[in-house]
């Protein structure tokens, strides 16, 4: 279910407690007894860890159903804002998204894994999922690969020993001296594709942002069908209007 962290002294009640509401969040609520089912703990332990969460708004309970509590917007709004660059992304997304007539995202690392910071329109690609807080793996998207391209080696080798290349589609890069080889096109192009690697019948291109010291910050995307992401369109206007955009909100974080 959830992934426990691999360093030295973890909290055991913490992660208890995490594996809860991970638990909650991916049934869309249960019963006390549905979750020390799934977690094999016993009732009573459950009971205060739920209780806790409950006191402090992070579980609300609904008869005798739990569910994540409206306490991780006020936490998830600030995650979302603490940095400049989230901060600018919101009108460079919507501004992307105008500019190509596709849905533009803009996603970001944080401990070896990629995270959805904004995306606009929300409704447009029903197949896959894109709202904020959403989790990637970095190696199966242009995102994520626009990312990892601008990181150190020495880095990418840590996110892939601690994460692996999971393959999420018959598309994706398992191989590592494969997606090295493409993390170098990526850097010599200026930005990464995703050619159904992440949801099959879906595609994109992605450009890195960086800030003022040249470190990634993140990277600003585009995606949508396969149909609409073939030739001309794929190979030399939407990658010409993602680093056109990319390189406006690079402005924007250095000089606003």
């Amino acid at each position: 279910m959830s992934q426990i962290r691999d360093g030295p002294r973890t909290v055991k009640a913490v992660e208890t407690s995490i594996e809860v509401i991970q638990y909650l969040r991916d049934s869309d609520g249960s019963r006390l007894h549905e979750v020390a089912d799934e977690l094999g703990l016993a009732n009573s332990t459950v009971h205060q860890h739920l209780s806790t969460l409950v006191e402090d708004g992070f579980v609300v309970r609904e008869g005798d159903t739990y569910h994540v509590g409206l306490e991780f917007l006020q936490v998830a709004s600030y995650a979302r804002n603490r940095t400049k660059a989230n901060k600018v992304s919101r009108s460079i997304v919507r501004k992307t998204a105008e500019k190509t007539d596709e849905q533009a995202q803009f996603i970001v690392e944080e401990n070896g894994r990629g995270y959805h910071v904004y995306t606009y329109p929300l409704d447009r690609e029903r197949a896959i999922d894109t709202r904020p807080g959403k989790r990637i793996y970095l190696h199966a998207n242009a995102a994520g690969k626009s990312i990892l391209a601008h990181l150190d080696e020495e880095r990418v080798h840590e996110i892939l020993d601690r994460w692996g290349m999971p393959p999420i589609t018959e598309n994706t890069i398992t191989d590592r001296d494969e997606l090295f080889a493409e993390l170098e096109r990526t850097r010599e192009r200026g930005y990464g594709y995703n050619r159904e690697e992440h949801v099959l019948g879906y595609c994109g291109v992605a450009a890195p942002v960086t800030d003022q010291n040249d470190t990634v910050v993140g990277a600003l995307a585009i995606g949508g069908a396969k149909h609409r992401f073939e030739g001309e369109l794929m190979d030399e206007r939407l990658p010409e209007q993602i680093l056109e955009m990319a390189n406006e909100f690079e402005l924007q974080l250095k000089f606003s």
